[in-house]
């Protein structure tokens, strides 16, 4: 599929105590409950075949990209695939409210095998 918002068949693990919205599985947007420092990290496998344009991914906040989260792979050669896995992990201030989700600009070749997870690194001091 081109350019949408990543979304996930399960949620593998969830804990929190702070409370909040957190991540929906089926829109693939992970709501800040409470503002403060978030460590977002991805991987994923994509798996680019020689007629392929390359697989990107990108990191948004609010629905804006983060240029520094930009995930590119492609294959190309003129024949052939290849399976490439990598991610990315970013620390980034969240207020409540914030939205964060995994964007895939370009995932015509493919993608599988996807892990988000954002967690609380250290949240703001109460007013």
């Amino acid at each position: 599929t081109i350019a949408q918002t990543i979304t996930y068949d399960n949620l593998l693990s969830a804990s929190t105590n702070i409370g909040g919205p957190g991540l929906d599985v089926s829109t693939g947007i992970f709501t800040s409950g409470y503002p403060g420092a978030y460590t977002a990290a991805w991987s994923l496998r994509s798996d680019n075949d020689h007629h392929n344009d390359a697989v990107a991914i990108y990191l948004r906040k609010n629905g804006m990209s983060i240029a520094e989260s930009y995930h590119w792979s492609q294959y190309s050669d003129s024949s052939g695939s290849v399976g490439d896995q990598g991610g990315r992990t970013l620390v980034l201030h969240l207020d409540r409210g914030d939205t964060l989700e995994l964007y895939c600009q370009n995932c015509e070749a493919g993608i599988s095998y996807t892990t988000f997870c954002v967690s609380l690194t250290h949240a703001d001091p109460e007013f």
